[in-house]
């Protein structure tokens, strides 16, 4: 199978026309390059509100509200390019409305016609305070054709109990959506997406959104480069990456995957370390504080 992840800098549009024009070309450049699964990153979704007269000094506050309003139109035009093109697409996260409050959410859309969505489960600071997001509620695994699929979007992939319980659940692929303004939160996902590739010897998908976007301040910068990782073991990549892009350069990346030939490396790896996971409980809930001169 293959994988297409970007790297996908949001732009103005002077109607939906242009919005659905721009995206039925990055998902047809995809489609055409033989990719089944498309990924595109965290708050790729502010593009949604990012049509006509641009607004002036409007606080990021305003702007989650005017982006959670156009969260429907976002899922509707990702759903009819997922049945068109036959592939599936994690659309680029927004801002949408929940029963605790407005979230930042990536709708999974199936060529079959299926919708669903992943809520992040945990804001940063930023969003608790610049935005009020409120947190998901729900760590789902979507059963494919091509296997289980998890999301954890950016800051979740720091937290590894999350991606835990997925692989254990049987995920095979982890899609890690992102929006990181500088390189130091690029470089903390991009690492914490290859540890959970080592920890879970499973496939992990990374792609991050480029800013900065004029006029909107959920984006006034971004930075990062498109990569599908997994744990360096025999007959995978030595170096643990199978494929990558150049930093900030817009496109995609698009690599053939065989997520059984990557969690095979759980059984007949050089180390096991999904296997060897509960070795640290015993140790990790009792730990042995000492005087020591």
């Amino acid at each position: 199978m293959k994988i297409a992840t970007s790297v996908y800098r949001p732009v103005w549009h002077a109607d939906q026309a242009s919005l659905e024009a721009r995206l039925e070309a990055w998902v047809a450049d995809a489609a055409n390059a033989g990719a089944q699964i498309l990924v595109f990153p965290e708050y790729g979704g502010v593009e949604a509100a990012m049509i006509g007269e641009r607004p002036k000094g409007l606080w990021a506050v305003a702007w989650a509200e005017r982006v959670a309003d156009a969260a429907e139109g976002w899922v509707q035009l990702h759903a009819r390019l997922a049945q068109r093109y036959g592939v599936y697409i994690l659309a680029g996260s927004l801002m949408a409305r929940a029963a605790q409050g407005i979230v930042n959410r990536s709708y999974f859309l199936s060529p079959e016609g299926g919708i669903d969505w992943y809520d992040k489960l945990v804001p940063t600071p930023w969003e608790r305070q610049a935005i009020s997001l409120a947190p998901g509620q729900e760590n789902k695994l979507f059963e494919t054709p091509f296997g289980k699929i998890g999301i954890q979007i950016c800051y979740d992939s720091e937290f590894p109990l999350f991606t835990r319980a997925l692989v254990e659940r049987g995920a095979d692929i982890i899609l890690v959506p992102s929006a990181t303004d500088f390189e130091a939160g690029y470089t903390r996902v991009r690492q914490s997406c290859r540890a959970r590739a080592i920890e879970s010897q499973c496939l992990i998908v990374h792609s991050p959104v480029l800013g900065p976007v004029e006029d909107c301040p959920l984006l006034e910068q971004g930075t990062g480069s498109a990569a599908i990782f997994c744990a360096p073991d025999y007959g995978l990549p030595q170096n643990g990456i199978i494929a990558q892009g150049a930093v900030d350069a817009e496109g995609w990346v698009i690599a053939e995957v065989d997520p059984a030939r990557i969690s095979a490396s759980r059984t007949s790896g050089q180390v096991n370390n999904f296997a060897h996971w509960p070795e640290q409980d015993h140790r990790v809930n009792s730990v042995t504080t000492r005087p020591f001169r």
